[in-house]
């Protein structure tokens, strides 16, 4: 090794063990951080009927969230999934646009039961 280089460099030994503790740390500590999203794009829902709803279904209701235009109809109707997290913010965005498009866009809760 270069003698300017000594001095730069840590002179702590490291193992297998302690580099896989701490990639294991640090993968544990990065997935358990909250999820905290940020719609960069946010849909109005002027001119729009939108909100929580409830959908009839055996063993009990199942909340949703409806967009459609206020206006006019029969609305296409545009069945809207959720992702792993529910139907958070970006979710009911899209339904929300989707609505601004002319449709009636629902996206249920499925995982509510």
């Amino acid at each position: 090794m270069l003698d300017s280089l000594r001095g730069l460099l840590p002179t702590t030994d490291y193992s297998r063990r302690g580099f896989v503790v701490t990639t294991l740390s640090t993968g544990f500590a990065m997935s358990v951080q909250p999820i905290c999203a940020q719609t960069a794009i946010v849909t109005d829902s002027a001119g729009l009927t939108a909100g929580e709803v409830k959908i009839p279904a055996a063993g009990g209701d199942m909340p949703a969230y409806r967009a459609m235009p206020a206006a006019g109809g029969p609305h296409p109707v545009v069945l809207v999934l959720q992702e792993v997290f529910g139907v958070h913010e970006h979710i009911k965005d899209v339904a929300r646009r989707l609505a601004k498009a002319g449709y009636m866009a629902i996206a249920p809760e499925l995982y509510a039961r």
